[in-house]
């Protein structure tokens, strides 16, 4: 799968760069907007308006992620045993706003990011960087493009699915990518973030179908395996996780 993820990035300089101006004009027009929704977050909370955390780039280089901040400040983060961050539905750690800012606002600030080249408009979610070392051959695979704003996988609702088979997703998604795909991302992502979680059903049940797919799906689940056990012994997590960290 490398090679073919390779090839397809050689050409994409020219949509990078396109989707780089586009960002760099809506972060340039929708600029008192911005400033609208962090006097807001401060005014409401007395806390820091953006979030900035450190995630896992292209070829496993590190960026600062920013994104408006829904949590409250110096509150314990919840991690699954099966890899993945916990926000409840009306989590009490959630700000004022924060139910309101996480139906996607709260990532307009990596608009930035992609106007950096640090993300791209469409790509895998980039994740923690304590992820990395948990990484194996086919994992990996996920970071051979730059990680995006949305995705094939956030769009067949990732939130409800295991983390391998959400790698699953982002890497079917590198080596079967298409104009009409990515146009199809495109157009459903606003209709995502309205609350429409099951646009996808019927495409994720088709993959599930397919043994390209499933194989996918078994080679993550194997390599995440071991990490799972590793970050249930309560003396290596303090070294790999975030300060004030519980896992579930």
């Amino acid at each position: 799968m490398t090679g073919s993820i390779k090839q397809d990035i050689a050409w994409e300089w020219l949509p990078n760069l396109l989707g780089r101006a586009i960002a760099l004009l809506i972060c340039v027009f929708a600029f008192p907007l911005h400033l609208l929704i962090c006097a807001a977050i401060r005014l409401l909370d007395h806390g820091p308006a953006l979030h900035r955390c450190f995630r896992i780039g292209i070829s496993g280089s590190f960026f600062e992620l920013r994104k408006y901040r829904s949590m409250q400040v110096n509150v314990h983060h919840e991690l699954s045993s099966g890899l993945k961050m916990i926000v409840r539905r009306n989590d009490p750690r959630l700000t004022w706003l924060g139910p309101w800012l996480r139906c996607g606002i709260d990532e307009l600030p990596q608009l930035w990011n992609i106007f950096k080249g640090e993300m791209a408009w469409i790509g895998p979610r980039p994740d923690p960087d304590w992820m990395l070392p948990h990484y194996g051959v086919t994992c990996r695979e996920r970071i051979a493009a730059l990680p995006g704003i949305t995705g094939l996988a956030q769009i067949l609702n990732s939130r409800s699915l295991s983390t391998s088979e959400g790698f699953a997703l982002d890497l079917w998604y590198l080596s079967h990518r298409t104009l009409w795909l990515d146009l199809w991302i495109l157009l459903a992502t606003p209709l995502y973030i309205a609350g429409w979680h099951s646009l996808g059903n019927t495409r994720l049940q088709h993959l599930r179908t397919i043994p390209e797919f499933v194989q996918l799906c078994r080679k993550c689940d194997e390599e995440l395996a071991d990490s799972k056990e590793i970050l249930l012994s309560c003396g290596v997590s303090a070294l790999l996780l975030p300060a004030n960290t519980v896992i579930c």
